[in-house]
């Protein structure tokens, strides 16, 4: 009789014996950190950047100074200054706001951007043959570039000779704040031909000290003078690393394409070739990624990191293999990441946009720390 009593008694002990081991090695199984989205953002985000300890972000026509993760967040409205313009990417400094609508060219200060202080451009009135502005065809690109001496360098399209001329023109104004308002000072028209026919800019972006823009097949430099270098003859994209500038060329995709990478110091002159990779050397997923030469380019904490869509991936390289590691994007799935930030040297703040579609709708900022930021996925296609 106690024996049969028993039996059903035992067989609950071991079966709570083995459940809880089943849920102690169940815990003991690590989650990967989910991006988590941030509040006070009500909107998709194209841009942000922490300076002297201060997070501005960017909308198509917000500026929010002095942002915050936890919001609420106060934010400048540029939309009547842009008026029916296509959307763009709004240039992030804490001096000077610029923006442009079909026709003008406006600059504002940043501490007290009021339509009184502002000077506004009319384009006709500077170069009659004027046609339109000319933005790079990568939407994560800087449209306009501000420098840290204050220049303010916009491309445009202009008619010559019954024509368009065939390399897009630029526009240099040097500017002051006189009395809370901004003054012009200069202004110079950079009109040189490179090319015998049209083309295009495929990427623009701002440096300290000067503006690298990749047109048709070459790249240049335009420095705080207006004077226009030829740097590259190759399209090319760079990034900042570290007190360097590394730039990713690439050769024509027709005939044994090549990836060339240079370095120089922050002034992007001098520049070194310090490797070059064949695209038969390189697995087919990753020469997919960066066969778009014009995808975003960024670096955290020392880091070079490849941008497309939802995923972002860590660079590495050596002097005979470029690799791309997927990291994981927990949070981020159906985002169309438009900039990645480490904010102070503990978290690093990506920010999306949405589009009117099924593809991108998880859009605005999100957040995680930098210990968990470079943690591969588990899976990554080669």
């Amino acid at each position: 009789m106690f024996q049969r009593n028993i039996l059903p008694l035992l067989f609950l002990i071991c079966t709570f014996f083995v459940v809880s081991c089943e849920l102690k090695e169940d815990s003991d199984i690590e989650v990967p950190e989910k991006w988590e989205k941030v509040r006070g953002f009500e909107e998709g985000l194209f841009d942000a950047r922490e300076i002297d300890g201060k997070l501005y972000t960017a909308s198509w026509t917000r500026i929010y100074p002095d942002a915050s993760i936890q919001g609420p967040n106060n934010f400048v409205d540029l939309s009547p200054f842009l008026r029916a313009m296509f959307p763009y990417k709004l240039p992030i400094t804490d001096k000077l706001i610029a923006v442009v609508n079909p026709t003008q060219l406006t600059i504002l200060p940043s501490d007290d951007p009021k339509p009184e202080n502002a000077l506004v451009m009319n384009m006709k009135d500077i170069d009659p043959d004027f046609l339109e502005f000319h933005f790079s065809i990568n939407a994560g690109d800087d449209k306009i570039a501000i420098l840290s001496d204050g220049s303010i360098i916009v491309p445009y399209r202009s008619r010559f000779d019954d024509r368009i001329n065939n390399t897009p023109d630029f526009l240099l104004v040097k500017t002051a704040v006189d009395g809370g308002r901004v003054v012009l000072l200069e202004t110079k028209l950079i009109k040189d031909e490179y090319f015998d026919r049209s083309v295009t800019i495929y990427n623009m972006k701002a440096f300290g000290s000067f503006t690298r823009v990749a047109i048709g097949d070459k790249t240049f430099d335009i420095d705080p003078a207006g004077n226009m270098e030829l740097r590259f003859e190759e399209i090319s994209k760079s990034v900042e690393v570290d007190g360097e500038i590394f730039a990713f060329a690439m050769t024509s995709p027709y005939e044994n394409p090549q990836i060339h990478v240079y370095k120089s110091d922050l002034t992007g002159k001098n520049n070194q070739l310090i490797a070059t990779y064949d695209s038969s050397n390189i697995s087919l997923s990753d020469n997919l990624v960066l066969s778009q030469i014009t995808g975003n380019l960024y670096s955290v904490n020392g880091v070079i990191l490849v941008q497309s869509a939802w995923w972002i991936y860590k660079l590495s390289m050596d002097g005979q293999q470029l690799v791309l590691t997927r990291l994981e994007n927990n949070g981020l799935e159906n985002s169309d990441i438009t900039s990645i930030t480490l904010l102070g040297d503990s978290k690093v703040f990506v920010t999306a946009v949405c589009h009117n579609n099924e593809v991108f709708y998880n859009c605005g900022g999100f957040i995680k720390s930098l210990d968990n930021f470079f943690n591969p996925l588990e899976s990554n296609p080669r």
